[in-house]
């Protein structure tokens, strides 16, 4: 298994003059927590709210992807509302930690219309875990034992509209370009922006049942479009309970054209178990030919808030 490992270490990293880092985490519960893919998110629950994540991809494989995620954010006075944001992501002996610090304008355009315009900004930590390679007997390109442990600026932006019954957002992650100058030494960077878009909305089918659908896009404009379609029921605004599909369209590119690794079909289940506290689980039925060596992903997250939200 630990051979698993080095040869995921080697895909990510790439054996050439320079190597980037594996693309953006995705979370299958990014409905109930937009702060991690749009700044302009930040404070729109009108609450203090704290939140913790953590996800285990491809469950039995060794050095398989594994995010974990805190994040806090809340309104200030006159529109202006704050946050933070770390991630920790890990694929195989690759590892980046990221320092993100957000801020969001929000104004009403309507009676229950708000348009937000967020920022945030911070620092990336990539790497190696040398202690995961350097056991291993077989060959391997001696430039990953090179490879430096860096920091680097980053920048995402968005803007956010949402109302009672609709929501939109047009976000993008690593504004800034990261790539290595010096060619002679492997780094570990994100060298390409992300491109989010996110549209759902609410539709009542009794007092106490609401259909919330909602989708997703990713894009870099280089590898397959990621996009996700979701169906949530709410019950009495208290349980939301669902599924999601996840594919790629190869709209700019036809890299993945036989490997489809994107799809993916996930299970989600989310409660308000008391007025402060929020939970929240989602399994991934993996539907790609590494199903057969995995035992799908799982994700699970926990909730608090610090003020009684005025938007769940």
């Amino acid at each position: 298994m630990k051979k698993i490992t080095l040869i995921i270490s080697i895909l990510i990293i790439v054996s050439t003059n320079k190597a980037e880092s594996q693309q953006i985490p995705l979370f299958s519960q990014y409905m109930f927590n937009g702060t991690y893919i749009n700044p302009a998110y930040t404070g729109s629950r009108d609450a203090l709210f704290a939140n913790l994540l953590y996800r285990k991809q491809w469950i039995g494989f060794n050095g398989a992807p594994q995010t974990a995620m805190f994040n806090i954010d809340g309104s200030l006075a006159r529109g202006s509302n704050i946050g933070f944001i770390y991630v920790n992501d890990q694929i195989g002996a690759n590892y980046t930690n990221s320092f993100m610090a957000q801020y969001a304008f929000r104004f009403k355009v309507s009676n229950t219309g708000r348009l937000s315009f967020g920022l945030s900004g911070g620092f990336v930590n990539y790497g190696v875990n040398k202690s995961k390679l350097i056991s291993y007997n077989e060959s391997y390109d001696p430039k990953l034992l090179e490879t430096e442990n860096i920091w680097k600026p980053s920048i995402d932006a968005g803007v956010y509209f949402d109302m009672k019954n609709f929501y939109a957002g047009l976000s993008v992650l690593g504004i800034i370009s990261n790539k290595v100058e010096d060619r002679s030494t492997m780094h570990i960077i994100r060298a390409k922006a992300n491109y989010f878009l996110t549209v759902g909305g609410s539709i009542s089918l009794s007092d106490k049942v609401k259909f919330l659908p909602s989708t997703l896009l990713k894009s870099d404009f280089q590898n397959p479009v990621n996009i996700d379609v979701n169906a949530m029921l709410q019950v009495n605004e208290k349980f939301w309970i669902g599924g999601s599909y996840r594919t790629g369209v190869l709209w700019f590119t036809d890299i993945d054209k036989e490997t489809r690794q994107y799809d993916a079909i996930s299970l989600i289940f989310e409660s308000l178990v008391t007025d402060r506290i929020r939970l929240g689980v989602a399994y991934d039925f993996d539907l790609t030919r590494i199903s057969n060596n995995n035992n799908g992903s799982i994700e699970l997250s926990v909730g608090y808030y610090f003020t009684k939200p005025k938007r769940k």
